[in-house]
């Protein structure tokens, strides 16, 4: 097995943090601080370079996705895990050593979170996603919600006139051992689509499909040290999916100066499976002493859908602009199940009246109606930005558990539920940002006014919340010699628990085991301080502190003297995390574009509650991504990449080390039409993290199944007139894609 050497991360680091004030005083060439991109003339085309893998400005990370050899043929999740300092685990996507973020398609907050948003991700396709943007400091016009920040994914959109299009297919294997599971041996999927854009004078439309359909294998695993017996449970999935997105829309130019546009997005994704638990107990001497297996089939089949309706008008040629949007989101999921629980004794035979049997029904329906308005207003002092934003949200969910005595159904009111969430929410908010000299500033502050309410119509109770917020932005950039900048920034944000943990239904996971809802969980804050230096966009050095109040997590309870296990969520850390990090884009030989980064960091995590001790510790991330090209036309190039997570505190336990090779080769071919490209991800079985924590001083351990060893196979064909003239910008000049 790769092992990683405990000191030569801190050894890295230190010579990044070395390195990077000694390049900056290096000589360098007159007027601007990059060489201009090298353009060559091929008859009716005129290209330049293609666009870089990552671009570093100071207030986000921008990736490339179309520049990515080793997103190829990926879902847009598995395009989340190759962005480099994104940790994409089991439910949570996060950056390295600053908590959870909330992810955004286009600027629009995509309201799920845990399995559901990882299964919608799923559903996406590399194809049609152009960039990843990783914001830290988001300004007081996005919405506060993001512990550590908000992640933007920019579908793929051509402006130029006429049409143009690409189409693509992939298959993957999944290599869970190469042997046989559960009767199945050829996991893995199948997907295909396309997008298209046709654009004239004043009309834009534009699309994109994706279809995915095969098997996979996920779970988790839960052991817990009793003082007399050691409890063992293994929680196996084994899933058929079928997914389908869809993404249609259309601006009208109104005028020179206003914009109309509507938008929308629909997909359906079916992970119809069985799961497989396998539940021993042993006694001191290491001994069975019984044991529980489960089996349950599920079907769970969810809806979401997006509308938007959007207008952008310049008011003035001074650059002043309004712009609102109305949209509407329904998320719809349902799901059945058959569930069977079997007691065995220690000698494997089957315990009389040791069988449970349960069907149960649970549905989800999410509705969410949001209005914004956005405000640009420049003056000769400074920049200023007005907005505000109403955002209605119910939720209602049921689950209905029917016991299943010989055949004859009977209902269980007290594992049943019934309940109807609301959350309203008014925002303001306003910024500055002026120029002075050699400095960049921008302030804001955003006002949140929240009014929750949840009813469980079983369990007859509601509980409700109504709260005020401010949540202030600063930063500070001083370019102090020759694109040297040094940066402060700060921000202060919210974390809103799921639809889900606030719901107070229970879900077997056997007939002693559980998952819980609680109606009473209350929302997190985080503030978020940064110091940074930046050099040409391609050397960074940050030290960060981040203080979480308030914060919550998912705790599993067992108690010595009771065989009941169940996990929920509540309210008790206040997390303290610093630490250093640095980041370099290299190119040191033509063929090679190296992007590197490496963060060091302490977290101490402080418990509210008696039954779950403190912890803290030291931890190290490194990662690095590795575009390589073999030949002169660049037609065929190569990736490796590799990063690294060292033992650290994750909120009330401490992980493992775990980490993660990729390696894939592209080619492109019919005057640049084709692209093939075979990858291989997570070669050594070893993303998968193990988390160790203590409650009631009992010692338990988390473990992962998340196998990511796979080969993928994509192919790309590009349509439309490429021989139009167009440029294909590498420096980072783009313009961002305005926020609609």
């Amino acid at each position: 097995m790769l092992r990683c050497n405990n000191l030569l991360p801190v050894l890295l680091l230190a010579d990044l943090f070395l390195i990077t004030p000694l390049l900056t005083h290096a000589q360098q060439p007159a007027g601007d601080t990059l060489p201009a991109p090298k353009v060559r003339q091929l008859s009716e085309i005129s290209i330049i370079q293609q666009k870089a893998l990552v671009e570093r400005r100071t207030d986000r990370l921008i990736y490339n996705v179309t520049s990515s050899v080793g997103a190829a043929g990926a879902n847009g999740l598995e395009v989340m895990a190759r962005v480099p300092g994104l940790r994409v685990t089991d439910n949570l996507i996060a950056i390295a050593g600053k908590g959870a973020v909330k992810v955004m398609v286009n600027g629009r907050i995509i309201p799920l979170a845990g399995e559901d948003l990882q299964r919608y991700l799923k559903s996406m396709s590399a194809g049609e996603i152009a960039r990843v943007e990783v914001i830290t400091n988001p300004s007081a016009a996005y919405d506060a919600d993001g512990n550590a920040g908000l992640i933007n994914i920019v579908t793929r959109r051509d402006r130029n006139q006429g049409f143009s299009g690409e189409i693509q297919a992939s298959g993957k294997l999944s290599d869970y051992g190469f042997k046989k599971l559960y009767g199945v041996s050829n996991y893995g999927t199948m997907s295909a689509g396309g997008n298209f854009s046709y654009n004239t004078r004043r009309w834009s439309l534009y699309g994109n499909l994706n279809y995915e359909h095969g098997r996979f294998l996920e779970g988790f695993g839960i052991d817990l040290q009793y003082p007399n017996r050691f409890w063992s449970q293994t929680d196996t999935g084994n899933y058929k999916i079928r997914n389908l997105n869809l993404v249609l829309g259309t601006d009208y130019k109104i005028s020179n100066r206003s914009t109309i546009g509507f938008n929308y997005s629909g997909a359906r994704t079916a992970y119809i499976g069985d799961d497989h638990v396998n539940n021993p107990v042993f006694n001191t001497g290491g001994l069975l002493d019984s044991l529980l297996r489960t089996f349950a089939t599920y079907q769970p089949v969810a809806w979401s859908t997006g509308l938007n309706l959007h207008l952008v008008t310049k008011l003035d040629s001074s650059g002043r602009q309004f712009s609102v949007d109305a949209d509407y989101f329904n998320y719809y999921r349902t799901d059945k199940s058959d569930f069977i629980s079997q007691r065995y004794d220690r000698k494997g035979e089957a315990i009389a009246n040791g069988t449970t049997k349960y069907f149960d029904t649970n549905k989800q329906a999410i509705n969410i109606y949001t209005l914004k308005a956005d405000l640009q207003w420049p003056t000769t002092f400074a920049n200023y930005a007005f907005g505000g934003k109403l955002s209605f949200i119910n939720n209602y969910s049921n689950v209905f558990y029917f016991r299943n005595l010989q055949g004859e159904m009977e209902y269980d009111k007290n594992l049943s539920n019934e309940y109807d969430y609301t959350e309203n929410t008014q925002a303001v908010y306003a910024t500055a940002s002026k120029e002075a000299g050699r400095w960049k500033l921008n302030a804001g502050l955003r006002m949140e006014a929240t009014q929750t309410k949840g009813v469980s119509h079983v369990q007859d109770n509601a509980m409700g919340n109504n709260y005020v917020k401010l949540f202030p932005s600063f930063s500070a950039d001083w370019n102090y010699h020759n694109d040297n900048h040094l940066a402060f920034t700060f921000g202060k944000r919210i974390n809103r628990p799921v639809f889900w943990d606030l719901n107070p239904y229970k879900s077997l996971t056997t007939a002693y085991s559980y998952l819980e809802g609680n109606p009473y969980l209350q929302p997190e804050y985080n503030s978020n301080f940064e110091l940074s230096h930046h050099w040409q966009h391609r050397f960074t050095a940050a030290a960060f502190l981040n203080i979480t109040n308030n914060g919550f997590n998912r705790i599993t309870v067992a108690t010595p003297n009771n065989n009941t296990v169940y996990t929920t969520p509540e309210n008790f850390l206040k997390i303290y995390r610093y630490g250093l990090s640095a980041s370099a884009t290299l190119q040191p030989l033509p063929w090679l574009e190296s992007v590197n980064q490496l963060s060091g960091y302490h977290t101490d995590a402080r418990s509210a509650l008696p039954n779950i001790p403190d912890i803290n510790g030291m931890s190290v991330y490194l990662a690095t991504n590795n575009n390589i090209t073999l030949n002169q036309d660049k037609t065929l190039m190569a990736v490796l990449n590799f990063w690294c997570q060292f033992p650290e505190v994750d909120h009330n336990g401490k992980s493992n080390t775990y980490y993660n090779m990729d390696l894939g080769l592209k080619a492109v071919c019919l005057q640049n039409r084709m692209s093939i490209a075979l990858n291989g991800a997570d070669l050594f079985r070893s993303s998968a993290s193990i988390v160790r924590s203590t409650v009631n001083n009992i010692p338990q351990t988390f473990t992962h199944f998340q196998v990511n060893r796979q080969i993928r196979l994509s192919v790309s064909y590009k349509l439309g007139q490429s021989t139009r003239k167009r440029e294909v910008r590498g420096t980072g000049s783009e313009e961002e894609r305005k926020r609609t």
